[in-house]
C-alpha cells in the first residue's frame, strides 16, 4: 500500500441476509411466499374456504385468488380484509397489499395413477394392439398439461378395451396429494 493511501474494507454481509437480499431482487420472494401459501391455504382459511378456493399467484404484492363460483367470489369480497390479516398473521410480514379475486378452477394435483373400474390405467392393455397404443402416446406427443395427458391416456386407453361401450367414460378417481 501506498503512502497517504487508506485501505477501506467492505464489511461482511451474513449468508441469511445475502440470501435473502437475492431473493428479493431477483423476484424469488414473491414466489416463496405464493408455494406457502398453495401448500398452506386449508391451514390459513380453513377446509370450507379452502375447499373452494385457490391461490394461484402473486404479482405485485396481490394475491390472485381463485373462487370456484361467482357466488364465492362474492362471498370472499366481504373476507378480502380477514383473509389478508390471516395470511400476515402466517407469514409473518405484509407480504400482500390486496387480493384479486376470479372465477376458476383450482388445479388438481395426482400423485396415484388414475383408476378406470378399479384397475390402473396401463401403457398397453391386454388386447389392444401395440399399434394403437403408439398411435395414442404419438397423438398425446403435444399435450404439455401431466394431470390432462394422464386423463386422455387413460380415456384412450378405456376406449381401446375389449367389451367396453364407448358410451362409457374413464372414471373422475383421482387422487389429491398431501
Amino acid at each position: 500500500m501506498r503512502a497517504g493511501m487508506t485501505h477501506s474494507r467492505r464489511s461482511l454481509i451474513p449468508l441469511p441476509d445475502l440470501i435473502a437480499g437475492t431473493m428479493k431482487t431477483h423476484g424469488f420472494q414473491s414466489r416463496m411466499v405464493e408455494f406457502t401459501l398453495q401448500q398452506q391455504w386449508g391451514a390459513i382459511v380453513g377446509p370450507h374456504i379452502a375447499g373452494h378456493t385457490y391461490p394461484e399467484s402473486i404479482r405485485h404484492r396481490k394475491l390472485f385468488l381463485l373462487a370456484e363460483t361467482s357466488v364465492w367470489l362474492q362471498q370472499l369480497l366481504f373476507l378480502k380484509s380477514e383473509i389478508l390479516a390471516k395470511i400476515t398473521e402466517v407469514m409473518g410480514k405484509d407480504v400482500l397489499t390486496d387480493i384479486v379475486l376470479r372465477v376458476g378452477v383450482a388445479p388438481v394435483r395426482v400423485s396415484h395413477p388414475i383408476e378406470i373400474d378399479g384397475e390402473a390405467a396401463s401403457a398397453d392393455p391386454a388386447g389392444t394392439p401395440g399399434d394403437f397404443s403408439a398411435s395414442i402416446e404419438e397423438s398425446l406427443g403435444g399435450v404439455q398439461n401431466d394431470i390432462l395427458l394422464e386423463r386422455l391416456r387413460a380415456l384412450f386407453l378405456k376406449a381401446a378395451a375389449p367389451n367396453v361401450s364407448s358410451s362409457r367414460v374413464a372414471s373422475e378417481k383421482v387422487y389429491a396429494g398431501d
